[in-house]
């Protein structure tokens, strides 16, 4: 008879535990009391027996998974329950560049105006050997422009792909869902255009739009709905008659779209005019912004963040996290993207939104792109009283130096090997780590990644200095601040304060020359601060103040409210005071009710400019150029006024040390490293064998 108060424990998964738990249920039974568990016959069986229960506890683990967001690994999983959130995955995305397309007319013609069809073709530069098509999506004319002779289509967009058409025959015995699937992988939704035409013997069409709010579409509404189907492709539907416009028995589907290759052609430039455009052939294509922002479909990973993400938003823009949430789901070009309200910027504009983008490639975005974001997605689901504004993003450009300690004798890599893995290493930890707003710059992880990088990397260590550009206006006299954004060293002697690359200015006698600015030595030990004490006069007109001491080029001034001294403003630190006293006169008399000090802490400093003369001197050319607030990080070149910058882009740099080893952005500011600049990252690997 069988025991029947042996337990079977049944709390394992494992396939160890669930056998040996088989076992000992066995052993406890009477019939098998003499029996080896061992033996191959038995041990067999209960193989099977375990493999059988530990299959099938994987199975239903699995579909348990399958059944949340969170957890689902599927594509198809993720993709439904995204769906149940009224989320539709990001397809994949064309790259686009911006070009002028300016096309010239023959010289006894007199056509006075052009229109570029939709779809002309152009095609690119080789990019990695292969050359890619491009296509404008909008029709577009112009009139001609007589001061250039040509027919000039300005801030041109065009994306890569090439354009597909197919059609479809509404049958309603066949097709009861009125679902269609787009036949095409690597189909651009974004630029999907839905037309239905009446029937074979009616060309009378019509535009059906994407429907993105249920709560707006009515029984009328020319609508389609876009799925992502089980096998990664795309279907279109249309509504029921309640909830969008229903089709009618014989009506043609017709579906224009582009097929693009995504990622692959992002850096494509240089672009000449394949099709003829009104009759004409002849063209110059001028590129303004390299393709970019080209993308594969939305990855499992990014669909379960974002899902969730545009739930919650729900098509709104009320919150700033609406709008980023938006801005992300229906502009792919953009690599970062950060909202803030007016209360919280500096200073404080109440009544408006202000946003900051990072473009896929590169660093600028255009104003085209702006009014794009703005007047399209943004204000039609925006706070009407609520007014959105552009900010251009605020780039902290970091130079690293890095030193890196290897042993030669546990790797068969060269000196240079390990370099190129450590720069590399470094662009991974810029990737993760930076390029985004909100981030944080450690140097400790910089550090990590590094010594991470190869198994025989003993240590490192690193220097990181930011430099701030800026594109001068030449022939005009200006102020610019640079904003560091965090504490900058002071007079450090591996490291000062320093422009690139040369400007140009004339001299006293009025000769041209290459100049530079640097951190004018001994400058930080100014004044920083007057403190009033006690100031009992009662004052009629401003009083002056005299500061005295073994420095030189202080001056401050009072401020007066009501005949009373209520702050003392020091609008010009000087250099090299260690020991200072102050005095107020009134009336060109020494005010003795009146009792200030001088406070020295060396938080200001200056700027000078200089040149080489014809005997490679180095000659001061304006000893107060500018000012230097380390402790707020801001340096002011004053009146600077360019002849010309030594750069063909007209960049000009300022570069200083940071004060700490971490530090971070917030608001308009990115902390990145430009992977096209060659000095941007510096290496020196040295063996300790």
């Amino acid at each position: 008879m069988a025991n029947t108060d042996q337990k079977l424990v049944v709390s394992e998964l494992d396939f160890t535990q669930i056998k040996n738990n088989l076992k000992n249920f066995l052993r406890g039974q009477q019939e098998f009391t003499d029996f080896d568990f061992e033996a191959a016959g038995i041990n067999v069986l209960l193989d099977v027996l375990a493999y059988n229960t530990h299959y099938m506890a994987f199975y239903n683990n699995m579909i348990a998974n399958e059944m949340f967001l969170d957890t689902s690994l599927l594509r198809d999983s993720v993709v439904s329950h995204a769906k149940m959130l009224g989320y539709t995955p990001v397809s994949t995305v064309a790259p686009r560049a911006t070009i002028d397309l300016q096309i010239t007319r023959p010289q006894n013609d007199t056509t006075t105006s052009l229109t570029l069809p939709k779809f002309t073709r152009l095609q690119s530069a080789p990019l990695n050997g292969v050359s890619y098509t491009f296509v404008n999506l909008e029709t577009k004319t112009v009139d001609y422009d007589p001061t250039c002779n040509r027919f000039c289509f300005d801030d041109l967009y065009i994306y890569q792909g090439q354009p597909l058409t197919y059609t479809f025959v509404y049958n309603t015995t066949n097709n009861p869902t009125q679902s269609f699937e787009l036949p095409d992988a690597g189909i651009d939704t974004s630029t999907l255009e839905v037309l239905t035409q009446e029937s074979g013997s009616s060309f009378k069409t019509e535009r059906y739009t994407l429907a993105t709010d249920a709560t707006t579409v009515s029984s009328n509404s020319s609508v389609y709905f876009i799925d992502e189907t089980r096998n990664g492709k795309y279907k279109i539907y249309f509504g029921d008659g309640v909830i969008g416009k229903s089709l009618t028995n014989g009506n043609i589907v017709v579906a224009n779209y582009l097929r693009t290759d995504g990622a692959a052609a992002n850096k494509s430039n240089a672009f000449s005019l394949v099709d003829a455009v009104g009759g004409f052939t002849s063209s110059i294509v001028y590129p303004i912004k390299s393709a970019s922002g080209g993308d594969g479909q939305e990855s499992v990973t990014k669909i379960r963040f974002s899902a969730p993400k545009a739930y919650v938003s729900n098509n709104r823009g009320v919150t700033k996290e609406d709008l980023i949430a938006l801005i992300n789901k229906n502009y792919p070009y953009f690599e970062a993207v950060n909202v803030w309200g007016g209360e919280d910027n500096i200073p404080a504009v109440y009544g408006k939104v202000f946003i900051a983008a990072k473009p896929t490639l590169g660093f600028e975005i255009t104003e085209s792109e702006k009014l794009d974001v703005i007047n399209n997605i943004i204000k039609p689901v925006s706070v009407v009283t609520v007014i959105p504004e552009f900010v251009d993003v605020d780039y902290n450009y970091l130079q690293v130096f890095a030193e890196v300690y290897y042993d030669a004798t546990k790797t068969t890599t060269s000196a240079d090997g390990i370099k190129s893995i450590v720069q590399t290493a470094i662009t991974n930890f810029k990737n993760t780590e930076l390029d985004n707003f909100n981030s944080r710059f450690k140097l400790s992880r910089l550090l990590r990644a590094i010594d991470d990088a190869e198994s025989s990397i003993s240590y490192s260590d690193a220097v990181t200095v930011i430099e701030k550009r800026l594109i001068p206006q030449v022939g005009a006299a200006r102020n610019y601040t640079l904003d560091f954004g965090t504490p900058i060293s002071r007079e450090d002697p591996s490291y000062k304060i320093y422009s690139t690359p040369a400007f140009k200015q004339y001299d006293a006698d009025g000769v041209l020359r290459k100049c530079f600015f640097e951190e004018t030595p001994g400058s930080s030990s100014g004044v920083e601060s007057i403190t009033i004490n006690s100031a009992t006069g009662s004052y009629l007109t401003a009083p002056t103040i005299s500061i005295n001491g073994d420095g030189v080029g202080a001056n401050a001034y009072p401020v007066i409210v009501n005949g009373k001294i209520t702050q003392i403003v020091v609008d010009k630190p000087g250099v090299n005071y260690t020991t200072a006293t102050t005095l107020l006169y009134y009336q060109d008399e020494i005010d003795t009710t009146a009792s200030l000090s001088v406070n020295i802490q060396g938080r200001f400093g200056a700027l000078r400019s200089y040149f080489f003369d014809n005997n490679n001197i180095k000659t001061t050319l304006n000893a107060e150029a500018g000012t230097i607030d380390y402790q707020l990080g801001k340096i002011t070149l004053q009146e600077f006024d360019p002849v010309s910058i030594e750069d063909p882009l007209k960049i000009f740099r300022m570069v200083a040390k940071p004060l700490t080893n971490n530090f971070e952005s917030a608001r308009s500011r990115i902390i990145t490293i430009d992977e096209e600049d060659t000095n941007a990252i510096n290496i020196s690997v040295k063996s300790l064998s």
